[in-house]
This record gives structure tokens, C-alpha cells and sequence, in this order.
């Protein structure tokens, strides 16, 4: 289905020259009571997916890749194990893919803290307050990986909060 989407683009756009890969399932549980259906059901989205769309779009002339990570593969979160590890392996697959493409790619992989909406409902969010983590505002964090994107900067992996989740920043801020 991939092949045949990105064929579709091809047609109408040309060569694929950007990937911007977004994507994740929480199935959250203590790490003693994960199964393998549910490190399979958080896995395949982010790494089977990335997988599928590197692999979809070897022959294009892509000079982009941005991955959507998350603050818990540096960070960890009480019962997202699979979901830490899963974007670990992004931020992974990001340093490997830098490395082959070398300055063709701008690869960027942005382990973003938690956001005002989307998978973070109602608890989830409670939960970050009472550890002093801000969410991040859906508006400001679109602007924020727009500019980004196009800002100079070493290194493949970023690092993105809300303040006042970072001491002292009053906005976004983005750590390399």
C-alpha cells in the first residue's frame, strides 16, 4: 500500500525528496506485565513503518528525513518500556542513516516531550503535571520543527520541551 501511495505521489509530484515519519501506539503497562502483542502493536508503527518507507523510497533523491521520537527513549516513563525502546530505535536507525547518506540528508530525529493533545489524554496529562512537565502547545510545536528544519546545527538527535520543563526558558527549546 506504501509503494503504491508513494507511487501515486511520484506521478503527480515526482521523486520523493523528504520524510517526515510521525507515528506511535501506547499500550502502556509495568514492565512485568508487557506481552510481545503489545512490544509488537507499539514496534510496528514506528520501526516497521520507518522500515517500509526507507525501503520505499531507496531510489529517490531524499535530502530529508525527520523522525518523531520521544522524550522517553532518553528519559524512560513509568510503563512505556516498549514505547522507550521504540523510539530508541529511531533515534538509531536516524545516527545510521546520517552516517550512509552523509550531507546529502539533513537527518534529524526529534525526541519531543509530551504534546497538548494527540496519544497525552486526560491522565496522561495529569500525570506530566504532577512531575512539572509543560505540555507542549500543538501551534508552537508545528512552528518550532518548521524553523528547525531549516536552521544550521550539528548532530542528528533533538531533544524538545515545553517550558517550564526546561528551567529558565520561557518557549520552546531544543537541545542537541
Amino acid at each position: 500500500q506504501i509503494k503504491a501511495a508513494l507511487d501515486s505521489v511520484r506521478e503527480q509530484w515526482g521523486p520523493i525528496s523528504g520524510i517526515v515519519h510521525g507515528a506511535g501506539v501506547l499500550r502502556d503497562k509495568a514492565i512485568a506485565e508487557i506481552t510481545p502483542d503489545r512490544v509488537a502493536d507499539v514496534f510496528g508503527p514506528k520501526v516497521k513503518g520507518l522500515s517500509v518507507l526507507l525501503e520505499a523510497t531507496q531510489d529517490d533523491p531524499v535530502g530529508l528525513i525527520a523522525l518523531f521520537s520521544s522524550i522517553a527513549a532518553r528519559e524512560g516513563n513509568a510503563g512505556q518500556v516498549a514505547y522507550a525502546a521504540a523510539n530508541e530505535v529511531l533515534n538509531k536507525v536516524a545516527a545510521a542513516e546520517s552516517a550512509r547518506r552523509g550531507d546529502e540528508c539533513r537527518v534529524r530525529s526529534y525526541n519531543w516531550g509530551p504534546w497538548a493533545g494527540g496519544m497525552v489524554d486526560a491522565g496522561l496529562a495529569a500525570h506530566f503535571e504532577r512531575q512539572g512537565i509543560a505540555l507542549l502547545n500543538i501551534d508552537a510545536g508545528a512552528q518550532f520543527f518548521v524553523d528547525e528544519l531549516s536552521a544550521a546545527g550539528v548532530g542528528v538527535e533533538r531533544v524538545v520541551l515545553a517550558a517550564p520543563s526546561i528551567p529558565g526558558s520561557a518557549t520552546l527549546s531544543s537541545v542537541e
